[in-house]
């Protein structure tokens, strides 16, 4: 992957018209879209005058995001996937590469290597009974929602680093987002990173509701940052 593969962007930072769940990835893994915009830059600044490149890495066996080096034309790790790689040449500066950032593309590359990571992790509606259930959509997806799966707690997943703690060793957990896709499985790679027996639900609460099985309101159930 070439700095040449990120077209314009009319921003100097990063681009506002980012994914939602992309943005929600940069902050669970670095803080703030911006504390991971520094740090790759502080990389790259630290290696300019090296051969090499400054990727934002997808690590699959443990569902979280790094900016990592790779001096000269080192290959990626078993089990990393480069989503944006900055290429260090003469001349070529890391704030202009940041500011022209193709982050559709980047999102969907992101989805691409999530999706094949979990997809061994899912499970069905018939076979979470016994499971500790936690909805980690979106915190605005969440407000929005009139529901939830009966006996489940929200949790935000920008912060599942901070309550995988809390959550009881030797339990089943099921979580689930919206649609089962990158929220729910990279949530739960990574609590099945830290030790827990976690899967994502298939489908999600949308599959859920049209299968016509159960709901709560949100007032009988729990939440939790």
């Amino acid at each position: 992957m070439s700095n040449s593969l990120l077209p314009p962007s009319t921003t100097s930072s990063v681009a506002p018209a980012m994914a939602p769940a992309m943005a929600l990835a940069l902050q669970g893994n670095f803080g703030s879209t911006q504390e991971w915009q520094a740090e790759f830059a502080a990389m790259a600044t630290a290696h300019s005058d090296s051969a090499g490149r400054v990727a934002l890495v997808f690590k699959s066996l443990q569902g979280t995001l790094v900016n990592g080096w790779l001096a000269g034309s080192s290959p990626m790790s078993s089990g990393d996937e480069a989503l944006l790689e900055f290429k260090l040449t003469p001349g070529a500066g890391v704030d202009d590469f940041i500011a022209h950032i193709d982050w559709a593309a980047v999102y969907e590359r992101y989805q691409h290597a999530v999706h094949a990571a979990g997809e061994a992790w899912g499970t069905t509606p018939d076979a979470i009974d016994g499971s500790v259930i936690i909805d980690v959509r979106r915190a605005g997806v969440f407000d929005a929602a009139p529901t939830m799966l009966p006996g489940a707690h929200w949790r935000d997943p920008a912060h599942v680093g901070r309550w995988a703690t809390e959550l009881p060793a030797g339990q089943a957990v099921t979580v689930y987002c919206v649609y089962g896709h990158e929220v729910g499985r990279v949530t739960a790679l990574r609590l099945r990173a830290a030790g827990l027996n976690a899967r994502y639900l298939q489908g999600g609460i949308h599959d859920w509701q049209a299968a016509g099985l159960p709901t709560q309101g949100k007032a009988t159930g729990g939440s939790s940052a």
